[in-house]
């Protein structure tokens, strides 16, 4: 990856991706605790619990990970530099916290304040944050695979968002209700998470562990088909031509299925050989969006309802897996960049969060994903796992404040 010329001038003060990995983190703590409350009562994806505690994972723990992100990895991967980055992130931040904690109440308070509330500060604070990001990545020279993957990924983002907006405003008209709310999640989940963490992956993957490049077909067009079966998939949904949907969604299951495998197979021929907790996160990961891919395609041609399953292999084992795993190569990363950029060379990235304390994070998480899958078939194990869940997430919480000290205390050594 080209990092030439970068510094300090490009990138963010170092506590602002740091802040919205924490807060982020602290969002999984609530997460665990709202599954401990309401896990063995809502039976049904649309029931108002399971739509705030969706979205306590998906807005509270995902979004502030890839806004955090992006603010740090656009100036080191794209190369372009956010403008008046620190009192945007700042309003951000803030603008985003109001919308979740408001759409969160709403549905677990049903007061109707609650949602005009979310409405306003969780649309207009995405759609900002996609319009200054596009920008920010536009201006880039080198319209490579990852600046075309990212932008997209992007465009999804606020037209995913503008979906749930109207999903809400339509709210109580069941059928066009639930055909938004689909909408809104097939473009936030595989138009929005999946396409940025591809983009990602195309270049952390060759740098952090020395492996081959994705095949060139697959940063070209990965994303063009990705788009065109999301795009036809909305337009199947509102239509409602349904065996249209069926096999678009059976296309788009085996294009994440055939990624998965890409990946697996770059990852298992890589040069540095050393296993470590994130690449065994990596395994995890791609394993499962493998398994859930196939477990689509079968519930599709058979027309058995995947229920909380899907969320449980896609959303846990997939995506929170798969950050997981960035956030362990990310934070010691830019806590050495910024060290560095700072004059301060004796900082070291195996230092900046325990391999130990990683390893026992990832084991607990492990169990608790075990424990999940095992409450589909009796549901009093949620409980267990979301007890787990509650110590794997603080503990991952511990590591990245650990490594916010790590830093504080050798700029102090400095000073």
């Amino acid at each position: 990856m080209n990092m030439q010329g970068l510094s300090l001038d490009q990138a963010p003060p170092y506590e602002t991706p740091l802040f919205y990995y924490m807060i982020g983190v602290f969002y999984l703590i609530l997460f665990s605790l709202s599954l401990l409350i309401y896990g063995q009562t809502t039976e049904d994806r649309f029931y108002y619990e399971s739509i705030a505690i969706t979205h306590i994972l998906t807005l509270g723990f995902f979004t502030h990970i890839m806004f955090g992100s992006l603010f740090q990895m656009v100036p080191v991967i794209i190369g372009e530099s956010y403008k008046n980055v620190e009192p945007r992130a700042k309003m951000i931040l803030i603008s985003l916290n109001i919308g979740i904690v408001s759409f969160v109440s709403f549905f677990l308070f049903d007061i109707k304040i609650f949602m005009h509330i979310a409405m306003l500060f969780l649309v207009t604070t995405i759609i900002y944050f996609s319009i200054y990001s596009f920008l920010t990545i536009y201006k880039t020279v080198d319209k490579n695979q990852t600046v075309k993957t990212f932008l997209t990924a992007l465009v999804f983002l606020a037209i995913g968002a503008s979906f749930g907006l109207f999903s809400l405003l339509v709210h109580g008209a069941y059928i066009e209700d639930k055909k938004f709310g689909d909408i809104h999640f097939t473009f936030m989940i595989f138009g929005w998470i999946f396409l940025l963490l591809s983009g990602v992956a195309y270049k952390v993957i060759p740098m952090f562990y020395v492996a081959k490049e994705y095949p060139i077909f697959v940063k070209n067009y990965f994303y063009i088909i990705a788009s065109a079966l999301l795009i036809s998939i909305a337009f199947a949904t509102a239509y409602q031509y349904n065996l249209l949907l069926s096999a678009l969604k059976i296309l788009l299951a085996i294009l994440t299925a055939s990624f998965a495998l890409v990946t697996i197979n770059i990852l298992k021929n890589r040069k540095r050989k050393r296993v470590d907790t994130t690449v065994n996160l990596w395994y995890f990961s791609m394993s499962n969006l493998f398994i859930a891919s196939i477990m689509w395609i079968v519930s599709i041609v058979f027309n058995i309802e995947l229920g909380f399953s899907f969320g449980v292999i896609f959303g846990l084992g997939f995506i929170y897996a798969l950050i997981n795993g960035m956030l362990y190569k990310i934070v010691p990363f830019l806590t050495w960049f910024h060290l560095s950029s700072a004059f301060v060379f004796d900082a070291e990235m195996s230092q900046v969060i325990k391999a130990k304390i990683m390893k026992m994070q990832f084991y607990i998480f492990t169990g608790s994903y075990i424990f999940f899958i095992l409450a589909l078939f009796y549901k009093p194990f949620v409980f267990v796992g979301a007890t787990l869940f509650f110590v794997s997430s603080s503990l991952l919480l511990y590591n990245i404040i650990n490594g916010y000290r790590y830093y504080n205390l050798l700029i102090k050594e400095r000073k």
